[in-house]
């Protein structure tokens, strides 16, 4: 009856959140219960074929089963949570190489002529490319990069095709140093 309980009320709890990634990381709650739940009927019905065992054997090996489930479930969801808080934490640590991209991308649209587009769309390649995380050691580089894409936007808005040029070349290089910076801290 525990078993049958104890797997409905996590069943409930796992489903019940908002959002698909709590729901398929509650499944793994799930397939725990499930499997303690087919052990606990495996075993009680095998506790009242064997009528000549004592039951208090079978309560006490009841309760270690039981006793296992949760130690289970609670490292599961333990385990559950710490993935959902590197997840937030991995989401603001590529924020910026996103935005980066998508300024660049907006920059590109409102190029004045081909070949400003097609510097433009190789930088937004650079950048694609380029390591997603940002940590507190690149924020020299990257206040540079910004405060470049800011003289950028100003060429661009002016037409001036030579300090279009000089600032994408400076944004290429800028990019390649952050990229060899972030793989010397790995």
């Amino acid at each position: 009856m525990v078993a049958i309980i104890l797997s409905a009320g996590v069943g409930f709890y796992a489903l019940g959140r908002e959002g698909l990634r709590s729901k398929v990381y509650g499944c793994s709650l799930l397939s725990l219960v499930w499997y303690y739940l087919i052990a606990q009927l495996i075993i009680s019905v095998l506790e009242m074929i064997l009528d000549s065992i004592p039951f208090q054997y079978g309560i006490v090996l009841n309760v270690i089963f039981f006793g296992v489930c949760i130690i289970g479930l609670v490292s599961t969801e333990i385990a559950k949570e710490e993935i959902e808080r590197i997840d937030l934490k991995v989401k603001e640590k590529v924020f910026y190489i996103k935005s980066l991209q998508t300024d660049i991308e907006n920059l590109a649209n409102k190029a004045p002529d081909e070949v400003t587009k097609k510097m433009l769309k190789n930088l937004v390649e650079a950048i694609r490319y380029s390591d997603p995380m940002s940590s507190p050691q690149l924020a020299a580089i990257e206040n540079k990069i910004k405060s470049k894409i800011i003289v950028l936007s100003d060429a661009i808005t002016a037409f001036d095709t030579s300090i279009i040029k000089s600032s994408c070349d400076e944004l290429q290089q800028l990019i390649t140093d952050r990229n060899r910076i972030c793989k010397t801290m790995k």
